[in-house]
């Protein structure tokens, strides 16, 4: 009778150790799959971001007629940081615009 009762104490004991490790495997999993998603959130966040300020920077600088060189490097510095966060080709062709732009403004 003993060995019954040990044989099927340790079988239920088994039981719950693996149903309690497969439940913390599940919550690390579903951990993981948050923060990705959180990450992936601030990624978009931060690449809608410089796509907008690259833009507007491009708007008034082409209005203006020219571009101090300051503004170019930052400009193509957040360029490249918008390419490396998956950013498209969309900015491209104003970047290209801007940097054809003459430096000091050219007296009429």
């Amino acid at each position: 009778m003993l060995e019954f009762i040990t044989q099927y104490w340790l079988e239920a004991l088994f039981g719950l150790i693996l149903t309690g490790l497969s439940l913390f495997v599940r919550h690390l999993f579903q951990d993981a799959k948050n923060s990705r998603r959180a990450a992936d959130a601030v990624q978009a966040g931060i690449r809608c971001m410089l796509r907008d300020r690259i833009i507007r920077c491009c708007e008034d600088y082409i209005g203006f007629g020219c571009c101090p060189l300051s503004v170019r490097e930052s400009t193509q510095e957040m360029h490249t940081a918008y390419k490396a966060l998956g950013g498209n080709g969309a900015v491209d062709h104003m970047i290209a615009e801007l940097n054809e732009l003459p430096t000091i403004k050219k007296e009429e």
